[in-house]
């Protein structure tokens, strides 16, 4: 095999090799930016989760809250009309 031959045999190699490796990469590249895209919606989606469950908690405090001012308001109409019934009796 001639010097010619070798070194365009060798440059052929370099090539390929330099072609593969360039694919490789942009392949990897595009795997990363679409990985990104997912991290990302799901990050999304857990703040969205998050908020979401945070409001129906808030709102379950604020019905607990309206329903014992309801009770407290019951109980002493109550009492009221009790101690009326027994004091009106007396």
């Amino acid at each position: 095999m001639s010097e010619n031959q070798t070194q365009a045999t060798y440059e052929k190699i370099t090539s390929g090799v330099e072609k593969l490796v360039a694919e490789q990469t942009a392949r990897y590249e595009a795997a990363v930016a679409e990985f990104s895209k997912l991290q990302s919606k799901g990050v999304e989606q857990a703040h969205a989760w998050v908020n979401t469950a945070t409001r129906a908690v808030q709102e379950q405090i604020a019905f607990a809250e309206q329903l014992g001012g309801e009770w407290r308001k019951a109980v002493l109409a109550a009492t009221k009309s009790a101690t009326e019934a027994f004091s009106a009796k007396a």
